[in-house]
């Protein structure tokens, strides 16, 4: 159909951005995409799969032109699941204020991707994997963020940072004094070395960590349980302290000097370990949880407004994060432990840190509750 009365320019009355009101005829897209790529000596021109139509046009545009005989390939496009790749259909949520910019972390957009703090290899690998097809299909975003996962596992700083943060107080623990615990930065790499972190009597947890009346095979922090502080000591929980409206607000607990490191010199089990940081050395920071855009699998069709994930962002003003990250510029990379991937967003400040969820570790006692509401 597109050869039997091709068009080739079409007039238009508006003034153009280099050559102004001198010239109102203006090449269509068939004429003038063949001859782009033969000038510019492109052997091979790569289009997506609704360009199939158009590959006759071009085709016989450059064999009347005797002009050098580029090749259009066409391929099918990238679909994610849960994420929208079309830059025409991104720019109203853009333009609406739907989403941030363009940077959004929420977008797959390359500047998204990079404030979220995605590695460049990491997309790179991935597409690689996926090779190239003619066949339309969905790729998981499950499988994007398993690529991710495996490059910041190996080159991510480890941290401590509690985001919901709960008091513990260590009863039996010297007033006023302060110790450096060896931790290490990273177990996949040896050479990344060890960092001291403070520890004192006073301490953040993450509130998840602990349970007044815990549900079966919890084995975190609750009334008479004894746990693991990473890199610290043994703890028991021996009292709490709650609010006028019954919430805990602060739990006590008494230490074993003897455990230093999470040693038991007496041989008893201990089958929880959790993360915390001194609340007199703790730094302040704003941590951005991002999730799913779209609340559908495939959102292709329709008002896409009416599909957003009302949830897709959370963000945590009153978290607390280890003194290490004290230095920390736009860009930085680590795993929170026990927690996940996290980079420094570019609107944090000299006085305050703000944080992107880059991606989560598997949870495997999240699956365990989820599995229980259904």
């Amino acid at each position: 159909l597109l050869l039997r009365d091709p068009v080739m320019y079409r007039i238009m009355n508006v003034s153009h951005h280099r050559t102004g009101n001198k010239w109102h005829i203006y090449p269509m897209y068939d004429w003038s995409h063949g001859q782009n790529d033969s000038m510019e000596g492109v052997t091979h021109s790569l289009c997506s799969n609704e360009y199939i139509i158009h590959r006759p046009l071009y085709e016989w545009f450059l064999q009347q032109l005797g002009a050098f005989p580029s090749r259009q390939i066409e391929f099918s496009r990238l679909n994610l699941t849960y994420a929208m790749m079309s830059k025409r259909k991104l720019r109203k949520l853009v333009e609406t204020g739907v989403v941030r910019g363009w940077d959004d972390p929420r977008l797959t957009t390359l500047r998204g991707l990079r404030r979220r703090g995605v590695p460049p290899a990491a997309i790179i690998d991935f597409v690689t994997g996926l090779g190239e097809t003619k066949n339309d299909s969905w790729v998981e975003m499950a499988q994007f963020e398993a690529v991710i996962r495996d490059h910041l596992n190996k080159e991510a700083l480890r941290r401590m940072a509690v985001l919901r943060p709960l008091k513990l107080v260590i009863d039996n623990y010297p007033e006023g004094v302060v110790e450096e615990m060896d931790a290490v930065d990273n177990p996949e790499d040896p050479e990344a070395g060890t960092r001291k972190v403070p520890f004192s009597k006073v301490l953040y947890i993450e509130q998840d960590d602990f349970s007044e009346n815990p549900p079966p095979k919890y084995f975190r922090l609750f009334p008479g349980n004894e746990v693991r502080l990473r890199y610290a000591y043994l703890v028991k929980c021996v009292s709490v302290v709650k609010d006028d409206a019954g919430n805990v607000t602060e739990i006590h607990c008494t230490y074993d000097p003897a455990t230093r490191g999470g040693n038991t010199p007496d041989g008893r089990k201990v089958k929880s370990t959790i993360h915390w940081v001194s609340a007199q050395h703790a730094i302040p920071a704003e941590v951005r949880l991002y999730d799913q855009l779209f609340t559908v699998e495939r959102p292709d069709e329709g008002d896409l407004e009416s599909i957003i994930n009302p949830d897709s962002l959370k963000v945590l003003e009153s978290c607390y994060i280890e003194p290490a990250l004290n230095n920390s510029k736009p860009g930085d990379r680590f795993q929170f432990e026990r927690t996940g991937y996290f980079s420094v967003d570019s609107d944090s400040t000299g006085e305050r840190l703000v944080i992107n969820r880059t991606v989560g570790l598997r949870d495997s006692w999240g699956k365990i509750e989820q599995g229980g509401k259904n």
